[in-house]
């Protein structure tokens, strides 16, 4: 190749205005190889080369490794198959970070303290399905069995908690305060009482009176799912407390 139309390094550093140590670093890795040497041992590059660091410039700032970087130089591999498969694993840490947002801003407005905070971080790092088997083991302990009243169990199913991806401060919350909720015993056998009385056709509670826990079961599932809460609702979906 006529060495006129070659670069040494210091003039590809000029047009692409990389640091001659990064062109230097990325011809050593295989990134952006030299097309021959001078006589002393110089490296000189073709005029491609300017546009190979350009697009290896891009993909780095894109946060792409340099291994895949390689791959695509190599055309083993796609930009636009690349860009699909980091835009991906983007989506998923974005996620991530929000709900560390979310979490911290609930620590931050409610004054959490050291085991309040790492406990909403415990339940909030609970995958998706992670967070199903906990509800549905609360709605299946509680309300189902033999004897479970389908309407109720029906009722209950229809409204199961599903934290959004993108949650919000206030739904991440509610999904902690829930999740503690149905892991109370109490409240557990409370409702499971309510629930084998109501299967029977009797009243789910001695009294009459209303469990605040259940409405406030009820409130929590509405705020995690996104619903707009109706007050006067409530009380169509609570039952009296049954001791």
């Amino acid at each position: 190749m006529n060495s006129a139309a070659l670069l040494s390094i210091g003039e590809l550093s000029r047009r692409t205005g990389l640091p001659v140590r990064t062109i230097r670093f990325y011809s050593d890795a295989g990134i952006v190889a030299p097309t021959s040497r001078t006589p002393a041992g110089y490296r000189l590059y073709d005029l491609e080369a300017p546009h190979r660091l350009e697009l290896v410039r891009t993909l780095r700032e894109l946060g792409i490794d340099l291994p895949t970087i390689r791959r695509v130089l190599d055309r083993e591999v796609s930009v636009a198959e690349v860009a699909a498969a980091h835009a991906d694993a983007l989506d998923v840490q974005i996620r991530a970070l929000r709900m560390r947002q979310s979490v911290l801003r609930v620590a931050a407005l409610g004054g959490a303290g050291p085991e309040e905070t790492q406990s909403m971080h415990r339940l909030t790092q609970l995958s998706r399905e992670e967070r199903g088997r906990l509800i549905d083991e609360f709605i299946d302990g509680t309300f189902g069995g033999p004897a479970a009243d389908p309407q109720t169990l029906a009722m209950v199913r229809a409204a199961t908690p599903d934290l959004p991806d993108d949650p919000s401060a206030e739904q991440v919350a509610a999904w902690v305060e829930l999740a503690e909720l149905v892991g109370d015993e109490g409240f557990r056998t409370r409702m499971r009482k309510a629930a084998a009385r109501r299967s029977v056709g009797l009243a789910p509670g001695i009294d009459g009176a209303p469990d605040l826990q259940a409405d406030r079961y009820w409130r929590l599932v509405w705020k995690v799912n996104g619903w707009q809460v109706v007050p006067e609702l409530i009380p169509a979906y609570s039952w009296p407390a049954a001791e």
